[in-house]
Formats: C-alpha cells, sequence, structure tokens
C-alpha cells in the first residue's frame, strides 16, 4: 500500500526533526559505514509521507547542525497519557537536543524531565497495553530508570524493567508490531520479561524495525523481507518502507517520530 491509495480521518500529532547536514557524523557503532545525507532525506520525506497518509498531523521540528543525531527526536520524550517525560540522553553529546522537543511538547502536555545523575533514552521505552517495558541500556540507567516510573506512577498499570544486550535500546532489540505482538532479536533480552507477549523472532539480525500506526498499518524496513513475512503471517498490516540511510546510523522507524 502507498501513502497515496490510503488516507484516513485520525488526527493524530507527529513530531519529527529535520536531517541536518552533518547527520553523516551521527553516532554510530561501525564507523566502516556512514549514511548518504541525501538519501536519508529522501527516506525520511517518503516516512512523513506514510504518517500524514495515516491521518497523524505532522509537525517538523528544525534540525540541529551542532546535532547529528537530532533526527533520532524520540530519544528526547516519553509520553504516556498526559505526561510527556523529558529525557536525559545517555550520550552526552546528544543532551542539547531536548530543548526544542520539550517546548513543543510543553504546550500540550504535564511536563516532568529526567535530572542527574539519571540517564533516559526514549528508544528504551514502549507502553504496550497498560504496560510500560523500559531497558536498561548503555544510554538509560537505574537512576534514569526510577525517575521514569516515579513519573508515569497512576499513569500504567505497571513498568517492567528489560536489560539488553548487545544493542543499542531496548526497541533495537524488541519491537511492537501489534498490542500483543513484538519482534524480538534473538539473544538479545531475557524474554520471560515479556511474558503475556506474542514473540516473533528476528531472522536478518539487526535489519528489521517496525512502526505501528494508529490505523492498525505497521510499517517495516523493506530490509528484511523474511521477518516481514513472519509478522504478515500473523494478519497483521505491513507496508515495507526503504530506511536503509537510517538503519546505517543505528536508527529505526520508531527513532524518527513521536507519536501523539
Amino acid at each position: 500500500m502507498s501513502p497515496e491509495t490510503a488516507t484516513f480521518t485520525t488526527m493524530s500529532r507527529a513530531l519529527l526533526r529535520e536531517i541536518p547536514d552533518t547527520f553523516e557524523r551521527a553516532i554510530v557503532r561501525d564507523a566502516t559505514r556512514r549514511p548518504d545525507v541525501a538519501l536519508a532525506r529522501r527516506q525520511h520525506a517518503r516516512y512523513r509521507e506514510f504518517l500524514e497518509a495515516a491521518g497523524y498531523e505532522v509537525e517538523m521540528l528544525p534540525g540541529d547542525e551542532a546535532h547529528p543525531d537530532c533526527v533520532f527526536i524520540e530519544d528526547t520524550a516519553v509520553i504516556v497519557g498526559p505526561r510527556a517525560v523529558i529525557t536525559r540522553p545517555g550520550a552526552e553529546s546528544r543532551r542539547d537536543e531536548v530543548g526544542p522537543v520539550a517546548e513543543t511538547l510543553g504546550r500540550t502536555h504535564d511536563i516532568d524531565a529526567i535530572v542527574a545523575p539519571g540517564t533516559l533514552d526514549g528508544g528504551d521505552v514502549m507502553l504496550l497495553d497498560g504496560t510500560l517495558y523500559a531497558g536498561r541500556s548503555l544510554r538509560s540507567n537505574d537512576a534514569g530508570l526510577t525517575q521514569l516510573r516515579d513519573a508515569t506512577e497512576g499513569l500504567v498499570k505497571r513498568m517492567v524493567v528489560v536489560p539488553v544486550r548487545d544493542v543499542l535500546h531496548l526497541k533495537s532489540a524488541v519491537q511492537p508490531v501489534a498490542s500483543d505482538t513484538v519482534v524480538v532479536t534473538p539473544g538479545t533480552v531475557d524474554e520471560s520479561l515479556l511474558a503475556g507477549l506474542r514473540i516473533v523472532h528476528e531472522v536478518e539480525r539487526g535489519q528489521f524495525t517496525a512502526l505501528s500506526l494508529e490505523t492498525g498499518q505497521v510499517l517495516v524496513s523493506e530490509s528484511a523481507p523474511k521477518t516481514a513475512d513472519a509478522v504478515a503471517s500473523l494478519g497483521i498490516d505491513i507496508t515495507t518502507i526503504d530506511v536503509s540511510e537510517i538503519l546505517a546510523a543505528d536508527g529505526g522507524l520508531t527513532c524518527m517520530s513521536i507519536l501523539i
């Protein structure tokens, strides 16, 4: 399905941020492969088209040349109902990315904020059926997770801390494709902590990424066809999208937006 063939009437919001010229200097684990900025921008524009076609009112924040990773706006805030928890990213070089996002969300949400010594990246947090799953990773520490728990008390049923290994964030390892279904990269988390969720194992390690939309449609990366087929076999409505340059910068489909 193309964004031109499916238009819906929901008016949820999506915050995005432009890709700066410095994106080629984004923090990456594999420095042998740098993203192509021009191609990344075309892929980002296509991503925006899909969100708009799905009924999201997109607000685009300007990029910041001093912050190559700023397109990964998800890491700057966690939305839980009426509250926006402004993060304190684990990478010190990214901490000034939160200002414009906090200012924007402050117009519509109650604001809480992670403070030192806590660190938290939004890519380590996912909310599924009232349960907040929070990854303990290289970017999110125990102090940050404790503050997140306090900030969301009464807004969620429970919070489950999920330590991750060999990946950057929880949502690098566990990616929701339905309210009860996640795609898991084998060996990255203790799957018993995901009890009650249906688990699909990723086939093409590190190549699958997904974004679930309120329409029920799920965007998935075209670089992982076997995993995509496994998800589709469950009756989930998927649409593939090319995000090769986002993956090259250790990003994914959820990283590029804050859905409200």
